[in-house]
């Protein structure tokens, strides 16, 4: 620790740009504690709901307690509809307060409802105001929910008082809890509840969700999307330890003199590189020490924007003990190892060359330099500038690695920016309808023929599946449908047989090919259906018949939603039930938050690389300055001044930031190769990445910019330092 703070009061600038890069790569590893601090709270939450492992909404059933599922611990039934209100329609779901046992429901102002009341999430209504449901007014008692429905407006209700309002006699919603909620086992109860229904006459009316081994549904979304964060936060890890490396360097080769002295005296190599590691381990201790609580606060801001965005729940402060000790090994670590081939290399010169101290391989001492030699440069700095690059190529190659790193994040960071918004913008792309409307409960409740007579008007059907182990979206249209692009990549398109048609990316990575027999687990059950085209939807989509469809789902001639070429107002069909009306154009709108919210944590972490890439190379400069003291003394010795030697400096940088751009954008462009493959091959979608060409001038700009400013600095601190100190060669 004393040659740590000696280290501290000789080159304060250098070791706390060191700390710093340490505590920030650090601080955005600790993106990967994301998932472990969004799902600590929303397991919480699961536990504490009592959350279902199987949901299912179904034809309405009379007889709950006739339901077996061999392993169920728990199986309830309630009621869901959606109705209408004065302002719109809400979600009323009617439970048994009294015996609630699964997605508990728990008031937090005010109580649970009785007989004739109401409890609303937040933001409905208040405690004591009448809310109208259907035909009743009901007064609100409570305000609150379960994390089930967090993220949407509902009313909760008796059972009694459900089933009033909604013309029901028994349940159409099944909540079932398992001893073993394994994926596979949950899978088994839901043929097993299927089977169970089907004693009763009773089927699905939309494919079960399943949620096993307490999970909440989507911490498989905040995986995916901490990982692709995380990866930047690698990155900055590894331009960290590039700086570390360069001053580490330094701080042990200043002790050359020093290091030959305790030689001199008897001191054995062992002990002094064991010292001389210190250092690194010191700078290491403290960017940690910063960095973990940095990574703590920016895996919880980023946790909390996540759920506040897509699930509608602010979670407290969490710690991920993995990621912090991760964090702290890799900081330690990569210390340990930077530090030690400069301690070894330190304690092996000759004793006549380390006393000496100056430089024992002067510019010529290689043949790749006599040959640079020989090759015309321009005038005597542009050679100066160019030699001192080549003779010192751990220096030069630090360098270019930093300034590359930064250019690869902003070059990375823009182009996935760019992707995510194609590929939101191709998802809607086939698509021809302009405005729709479905109804917003499960089942098929649209009579086919309401749109009959009207040209721009299909009846559609809109459904999950499962193919193989994915979730699907399957999507029922007329053969001669006008609400899509009909044109395939493969094969044709649908001719009202039995045949569907694939998404071309998700049918590539399952190996699905025209001719082959699809199976489909529909809400009814298991399907087949003959491929007959490779669409090229990003999605995982499957397109059937929508009479097949019907059929099969048990329901024929019956549809779920109407697509119009037009306007919603021409969507006016008197539709028996409750509908939600959207637009296209609407859809794509309702997605720029999320888009934005996830572009801007891809800055903040492209950002933090490149603060740790500019530290870097500031570093890597006071370096180099420290190296050629004796040369950059001579020149200002006979003569040279300081716009000449600032000239030197710049003309060093600028092509090193020449060819780190070049290098950095290649990086940045195979990086977000990468990282977009890595996520359609775990999501079997195609994504497809989009160069941002508009970041490449930007980034080059900015990396000439940065070096020429560095270049100014470094000269300004050069031409301080007195000459006759530095040639003699005193401390």
């Amino acid at each position: 620790m004393t040659w740590l703070t000696r280290s501290l009061r000789r080159a304060p600038a250098r070791i706390v740009a060191s700390v710093l890069a340490i505590a920030l790569a650090v601080g955005a590893i600790g993106v990967f504690a994301v998932p472990g601090v969004a799902a600590g709270t929303l397991r919480d939450l699961a536990a504490e709901d009592h959350l279902a492992h199987v949901a299912a909404d179904v034809t309405l059933i009379d007889d709950i307690e006739a339901i077996v599922i061999p392993g169920a611990e728990l199986i309830e039934g309630r009621i869901s509809r959606t109705v209408a209100t004065d302002d719109g329609s809400i979600r009323m779901i009617g439970v048994d307060f009294a015996d609630q046992s699964i997605n508990i429901v728990e008031p937090d102002l005010g109580r649970l409802p009785g007989s004739g009341e109401v409890l609303v999430s937040e933001g409905v209504a208040e405690i004591g105001e009448s809310l109208t449901l259907g035909d009743a007014s009901l007064e609100v008692v409570g305000i609150g929910t379960t994390t089930w429905w967090t993220a949407d407006d509902v009313a909760y209700t008796e059972l009694s008082t459900a089933r009033s309002i909604s013309g029901f006699d028994g349940a159409n919603r099944i909540l079932v809890r398992m001893t073993d909620s394994g994926a596979d086992n949950l899978d088994l109860a839901v043929k097993d509840l299927r089977s169970s229904l089907n004693d009763q006459d009773a089927n699905y009316l939309s494919f079960p969700t399943t949620v096993p081994d307490g999970r909440h549904p989507i911490e498989g979304d905040l995986v995916q999307i901490s990982t692709m964060i995380g990866l930047l936060g690698v990155v900055a890890g590894v331009v960290a330890l590039t700086l570390l490396a360069s001053t580490t360097n330094t701080l042990i080769t200043e002790r050359t003199r020093e290091v030959a002295v305790m030689r001199a005296l008897g001191g054995a190599r062992r002990p002094l590189r064991r010292r001389l590691r210190r250092m690194a381990l010191g700078i290491a201790a403290v960017g940690a020490l910063i960095g973990i609580p940095l990574g703590i606060v920016v895996a919880n801001v980023v946790a909390r924007m996540i759920l506040t965005q897509f699930v509608g729940i602010t979670p407290g402060v969490a710690v991920s003990g993995t990621v912090i000790a991760a964090s702290l090994a890799f900081a330690m670590v990569g210390a340990r190892l930077v530090a030690g081939r400069a301690a070894r290399r330190v304690t092996k010169l000759p004793l006549a060359d380390a006393l000496r101290d100056r430089e024992g391989s002067p510019f010529g001492g290689r043949w790749t330099n006599r040959l640079l030699a020989r090759i015309p440069t321009g005038g005597l700095f542009e050679r100066m500038a160019l030699r001192a690059g080549a003779h010192r190529r751990a220096r030069t190659t630090a360098v270019v690695v930093q300034l590359a790193s930064g250019v690869a994040a902003v070059v990375a960071v823009a182009s996935l920016g760019s992707s995510i918004a194609v590929f939101n913008t191709a998802q809607l792309d086939p698509w021809t309808w302009q405005s729709g409307a479905q109804a917003v409960d499960a089942g098929l409740p649209f009579d086919a023929s309401l749109a009959d007579g009207d040209a721009t008007i299909e009846p559609v059907i809109v459904e999950f599946g499962d193919v193989g182990d994915w979730e699907v979206s399957i999507y029922g249209l007329a053969a001669d449908t006008v609400m899509i692009d009909r044109a395939v990549r493969d094969g044709e398109w649908l001719d009202g047989s039995r045949g569907a048609v694939v998404s071309a990316g998700f049918a590539a990575a399952e190996g699905i090919e025209v001719g082959s027999t699809l199976e489909v687990v529909l809400a009814s059950g298991v399907s087949e259906y003959e491929v007959q085209g490779l669409h090229p939807s990003r999605g995982r989509d499957v397109y059937i018949p929508t009479d097949v469809l019907a059929a099969d789902l048990g329901a024929e001639g019956r549809a779920n939603a109407f697509w119009s070429t037009g306007t919603a107002d021409q969507l006016d069909l008197a539709l028996p039930v409750t509908v939600d009306v959207f637009t296209l154009d609407g859809l794509f709108a309702e997605d720029a938050a999320a888009r934005d919210l996830i572009a801007q944590v891809f800055w903040v972490i492209g950002l933090i690389v490149v603060s740790v890439a500019v530290l870097g190379v500031s570093s890597a400069m006071a370096v180099n300055l420290y190296e050629r003291r004796h040369e950059l003394a001579t020149f200002q010795a006979i003569g040279g001044q300081k716009h000449q030697l600032r000239r030197i400096l710049i003309t060093e940088l600028v092509p090193l930031a020449l060819v780190a751009s070049a290098l950095g954008v290649v990086a940045g462009w195979y990086g977000a190769v990468g990282i977009i493959g890595f996520f359609e091959s775990v999501n079997a979608v195609e994504i497809g990445t989009v160069f941002a060409t508009g970041s490449v001038p930007l980034a080059v700009a900015g990396a000439v910019a940065a070096v020429s400013l560095i270049g100014v600095a470094a000269a300004r601190q050069a031409s301080r330092r007195p000459v006759g100190l530095t040639l003699r060669g005193a401390a």
